[in-house]
């Protein structure tokens, strides 16, 4: 384990600075670092569930003495970055830099300390061995995200690590390994932004295809606080399921492939509008004392609750208090089923992308029996650690985010090895069209 940290850090010189200005000094690093492993050793509930602790001792060690010279706030952010392979998806540093977008470039497939182009493997890129710059981005991404996002993800943080300019073209030198040999090789990447589909960039869209009797409802996103925005999500959705009952839509499909989560409480909007059967929702909450009182103290609680004192009040008697007192809460609550709701066929449309409360709401679908689940599998781990405290690190002023409990939901037959999986397999496209929509129908009807 040693060796994989210090390789880790290695390869950081490849993304140092030139600007001498605004510089942070050893001293004002080192003082972040060991605030951040305060807040990861004594406010996350779980921060050993795939590392021990002594993996964070040495991981600690070696960042502050990696630290020596003056460095510039991104590049040190990034050597903060380098902590992540070691933590759940919910903890992370942000706000150091662009983000890095969507780019056309040749896609690498990373397996393990190999990097891939096609059927060739890339040996040494931009001057350095592959092998290095392999686990310095694999560094980058939580252990806990699915092979098919991480690889996605990797690749991005391959471009922003190699071509940290913000150009429109690049092009990098390396040296593959094909079956005549090796070669040198130059490798053109398109920095520019690919443009995400509008149908995507609200909270929640939707589309109507009468003559086909189709609706779909995309839910991109739980990130819907504020008694406004929350009575305007409301009243959208309520008109949308009017619609669907005026137009007689005999198939429904909720789209939930970009939903990275937010407020778990946003999801029974829409599921209050479908049939469901009555089930029992059990969970086992843990946390420490640190992290909870951190948690009803910050913004980010009056955001979920909207101000509201009674469900605020709730939490904290279900879990908030619990947690203080004995480290540990639990939870098990009867819901009925529903009779009443929409009348029509109801699929859920889920992937690599729906993450934390996006995936609740998969869970809570799949409790209930209210829809089949089509796709690929979810993107959070369970048991999910959440409630996130933000903040900003002393010197630096990055923004760190640490999750302060850890939800346990039983039973673990709805989860495979740790994620929430679609009822009927589908490959996912950037957009799926009416065509798709026909298929699973086909697909579901024959099963």
């Amino acid at each position: 384990m040693r060796n994989l940290i210090i390789s880790i850090l290695m390869w950081l010189s490849f993304i140092g600075c030139s600007d001498k200005d605004g510089l942070l000094s050893p001293a004002e690093m080192k003082e972040d670092i060991r605030f951040y492993f305060h807040m990861i050793r004594d406010i996350h509930p779980d921060p050993y569930q795939r590392y021990d602790s002594l993996t964070f001792v040495r991981l600690e060690a070696e960042m502050i003495e990696s630290c020596s010279e003056p460095m510039a706030r991104e590049d040190f952010g990034f050597r903060l970055m380098k902590t992540r392979k070691f933590l759940d998806g919910h903890v992370g540093v942000f706000d150091f830099f662009s983000p890095p977008g969507r780019y056309h470039f040749p896609t690498v497939e990373f397996q393990g300390n190999l990097m891939l182009l096609g059927n060739d493997t890339l040996l040494a890129v931009r001057d350095s061995f592959a092998s290095y710059t392999a686990l310095d981005v694999d560094s980058m991404i939580p252990w806990d995200q699915p092979s098919k996002i991480r690889n996605e993800n990797m690749n991005l943080l391959l471009n922003l690590l190699l071509s940290p300019a913000n150009k429109s073209t690049m092009t990098y030198t390396g040296v593959l390994k094909t079956a005549n040999g090796t070669r040198d090789t130059l490798i053109c990447v398109d920095t520019r932004r690919v443009k995400k589909n509008p149908i995507y960039t609200q909270p929640y869209s939707s589309k109507v295809y009468p003559e086909d009797s189709i609706a779909v409802l995309y839910y991109n996103s739980c990130m819907i606080y504020g008694e406004e925005d929350v009575k305007r999500y409301k009243e959208y959705v309520d008109t949308f399921f009017d619609e669907l009952k005026s137009k007689g839509i005999k198939t429904l499909f909720i789209d939930v492939t970009h939903n990275g989560g937010g407020s778990d409480g946003n999801n029974s909007v829409i599921i209050n509008h479908l049939k469901a059967d009555a089930f029992t929702s059990k969970v086992r909450m843990t946390g420490k004392k640190a992290g909870v009182e951190e948690f009803i103290n910050s913004d980010l609680i009056k955001k979920f609750f909207n101000e509201n004192q009674e469900e605020k009040n709730y939490w904290m008697e279900t879990f908030g208090n619990p947690i203080m007192e004995k480290g540990v809460a639990f939870l098990e609550e009867y819901t009925p089923g529903r009779e009443s709701g929409y009348d029509g066929n109801v699929f859920v449309i889920m992937g690599n992308r729906t993450y934390s409360a996006g995936a609740d709401f998969c869970l809570t679908i799949k409790l209930s029996n209210a829809a089949i689940l089509v796709g690929e599998k979810a993107g959070q781990y369970y048991p999910i650690c959440g409630n996130v405290i933000k903040g900003t690190l002393p010197n630096s002023k990055i923004i760190y985010q640490v999750p302060s409990t850890e939800g346990f939901h039983e039973p673990e037959t709805l989860f495979e090895d740790g994620y929430i999986c679609p009822d009927i397999s589908y490959p996912l496209k950037e957009e799926m069209g009416v065509e798709d929509y026909k298929k699973v129908l086909s697909i579901s009807s024959a099963s």
